[in-house]
């Protein structure tokens, strides 16, 4: 049950009969209503309270069932301390705060204090130190007070409560800056009832010491039990216990007798700690190294207690066969926690379920650099270790017991970023190239759960064998990728290895081609558009690739470059790589100029580059056209037959002109008429003979 708050919980009455029946140790008597959901439900429980209350002789003013119904929080404080005040302040004969100061002063009066209240008086903490020091004087010598008055207070409290069980009912920094009155009652008549109580304990101590003095323990009847009679673990607390008892067999409640104890094991004596504990107990423990069957004597006065000697076996780890498991040994993750657990095993292999044997961890990286490591006895029998690789590789943990190693020790932990079987590696070195040229791939590496790694580190092994011996060049690029060249004189079949930790990566080993390079000194090239070109229409030539032994290439892939120079323009050349070892290029001037063509390979001419050619203009038809006109009139006469004779007038006139026409007498009858169009269009042109215009006039021309 719990009251969270005095102004609403205790109107139901409920708490408040439970309270009282609780300090009071009696019964409310009446019946009330454990389910009270209506107000005279309510009043009806909470008048049976202070009914009870009077009955216990304990005067009430001015406060009725409906103010703690309604949560008159004023009258409900004043209810409660009148509570506090009658059942817990008023005790032991104890009227109330005159008394309760009074047996204050009389206890911190060897001290120098004198308090006059229960308020100021207390504020620097010389009253309440000297009162928890009264109690059990030692507890919180005066010499000790620090004259700090929080923290005096603060240290005497936390004394009161270690040593006499008083709650802290009031905080420290309360108490310094002004005390509650009635707080400070209630506080400090928790020290009066200790003091109470303690006094009847004293009193029953002395007369039990002295009835203790009037016993004696009787060897015969003295008797030990416990674990360590028995047997226990290696390193471990072998406990038991010796029973003082008397002549007629009762247990005495006192120490002070002198057992003595010889502890025998397989590599000598013992020394096994005895303590009296006054009360005629004697606890008694030894830690035994060695594993094997012991022999302890327990004598009072010289002569063997009951049951001495006793015959304890101890067991313990075998090195042979405790052993360890989990990453840590097995294999884990690079920055990544790597535990482990050693298993404490005995000789028979059981399990050893305590700790403190002498177990030992040392961990180094694929460097053999040390590396840091926790190592925890968890005191049944495993040890847990841990540590966190930062290199990938077999780390070493080497595990030992009293410098002996444990099974399967030193272990060879493999610490991964990348795992070989998913990593995998991608690039046109992996399946061909040429000789002198660079051939390259790039390794990618994988963690074991499927992701890329974003680092780098992992030692990939690459080896390549072949026709020649192979120094490929390996570049960590720090970001799970790895770049690797390699360059060779000698064509053929090669192999390439990659490994990581000893192991294959993805699809490895590869079996790259290598084929001779092209000879730029060698290939040539031919074709139309090294002889001419024409500004009106493309042309091509081909590159004929040969090989450094004159031998005429089968395949493409050479990266020949073509740049057309022109003073007029820049051209762009079209280079198709034919994949039979010649290549196509194209091109198309559209200014006639000389033009100059170089073709390379690798930064090298070919054969007899550069080229050069002349670009001539095209003919274009569309701009192609009639020059001049000439044409030619036959004269008749009347009976429309030729005239074989000139001497008529001829004129011809043009609709346009600019048209320059000329005129000719050809004295046989015909006259010609010539003339030159410059440009488009619609032309007519009138003829007239001696004045007249012809009948077939006007000629017209189109262009």
């Amino acid at each position: 049950m719990y009251i969270e708050n005095l102004e609403t919980d205790l109107s139901t009455g409920l708490l408040l009969i439970n309270l009282l029946e609780i300090i009071s140790a009696k019964e409310i008597g009446a019946r009330y209503n454990k389910a009270p959901k209506m107000s005279p439900q309510k009043l009806e429980n909470v008048s049976l309270c202070l009914k009870f209350i009077q009955n216990q002789g304990i005067k009430l003013v001015a406060i009725g069932p409906e103010d703690i119904v309604d949560g008159n929080l004023k009258l409900i404080l004043g209810l409660i301390w009148t509570l506090i005040l009658r059942f817990q302040i008023q005790r032991g004969g104890f009227e109330g705060k005159a008394e309760l100061l009074e047996w204050v002063r009389k206890q911190v009066a060897p001290y120098g204090v004198r308090p006059n209240n229960f308020n100021l008086d207390w504020v620097d903490g010389k009253v309440l130190s000297a009162l928890t020091d009264s109690l059990q004087p030692g507890v919180f010598p005066q010499d000790t007070w620090t004259g700090n008055n929080l923290q005096d207070i603060d240290k005497a409290q936390t004394l009161a409560t270690e040593h006499y069980q008083i709650p802290v009912l009031i905080d420290a920094q309360d108490i310094v800056e002004c005390p509650d009155e009635l707080a400070m009652m209630t506080y400090i008549s928790y020290f009066r009832d200790w003091w109470l109580d303690e006094a009847k304990r004293r009193a029953r101590e002395l007369e039990e010491e002295r009835l203790r003095k009037m016993r004696t323990a009787d060897p015969s009847q003295c008797y030990a039990h416990g674990p360590g009679l028995t047997g226990g673990t290696t390193n471990n607390t072998a406990p038991f216990t010796i029973q003082a008892v008397n002549y007629f067999g009762d247990p005495l409640p006192t120490g002070g007798d002198n057992f003595v104890i010889e502890l025998n094991g397989p590599n000598g004596n013992l020394q096994v700690k005895q303590v009296d504990n006054n009360n005629g107990t004697y606890n008694c423990t030894y830690v035994p190294v060695d594993a094997g069957n012991y022999n302890l004597n327990i004598t009072l006065r010289g002569d063997k207690i009951k049951g001495s000697p006793y015959k304890p076996v101890i067991v313990g780890p075998d090195s042979k066969t405790s052993h360890a498991s989990g990453p840590g040994v097995e294999g884990a993750r690079v920055n990544q926690k790597a535990p482990f657990t050693v298993h404490s095993k005995d000789r028979n292999g059981n399990n050893v379920p305590t700790g403190n044997d002498p177990f030992a961890v040392k961990v180094s990286g694929p460097d053999g650099a040390p590396v840091l490591s926790q190592f925890n006895d968890t005191k049944n029998g495993n040890y847990e270790g841990v540590y966190t690789p930062t290199k990938p590789g077999r780390y070493t943990v080497d595990i030992t017991l009293a410098g002996n190693p444990i099974k399967g020790s030193p272990y060879h932990p493999l610490m991964e970023l990348g795992n070989a079987g998913r990593s995998w590696a991608e690039g046109p070195g992996l399946t061909q190239g040429q000789t002198k040229k660079p051939c390259n791939f790039t390794i990618h590496s994988v963690d074991a759960d499927g992701h890329p790694v974003a680092e780098g580190g992992d030692p990939f092994q690459v080896n390549i064998t072949g026709p020649e011996k192979v120094n490929p060049k390996f570049t960590d690029n720090h970001n799970g990728t790895y770049d690797v060249v390699y360059s060779v004189e000698t064509p053929g079949e090669y192999k390439i290895d990659i490994t990581l930790h000893g192991q294959p990566i993805k699809d490895a080993p590869f079996h790259p081609r290598i084929k001779w390079s092209c000879d730029p000194s060698q290939c040539w090239a031919d074709g139309e558009g090294l002889q001419e070109a024409w500004d009106n229409k493309p042309t091509q030539f081909t590159i004929h690739a040969v090989d450094y032994d004159g031998n005429p290439r089968k395949d493409g892939g050479d990266p020949f470059v073509v740049k057309i120079h022109s003073p007029a323009e820049t051209i762009k050349a079209d280079v198709k790589d034919n994949r039979d070892g010649t290549y196509t290029v194209s091109y198309a001037a559209q200014k006639p100029a000389p033009l100059t063509i170089d073709v390379t390979l690798e930064d090298q001419h070919i054969k007899d580059a550069p080229f050069h050619v002349e670009c001539k203009s095209g003919t274009d038809p569309r701009n192609t056209g009639f020059k001049d006109f000439t044409f030619t009139i036959q004269t008749r006469d009347k009976n429309n037959v030729n005239k074989n004779f000139g001497g008529d007038e001829f004129v011809v006139k043009p609709s346009d002109p600019s048209v320059h026409v000329t005129t000719q007498d050809n004295q046989d009858g015909t006259y010609s008429a010539h003339f030159e169009l410059g440009k488009k269009g619609n032309f007519s042109f009138r003829v007239s003979f001696n004045g007249h215009e012809i009948a077939a006039s006007p000629l017209s021309v189109a262009l």
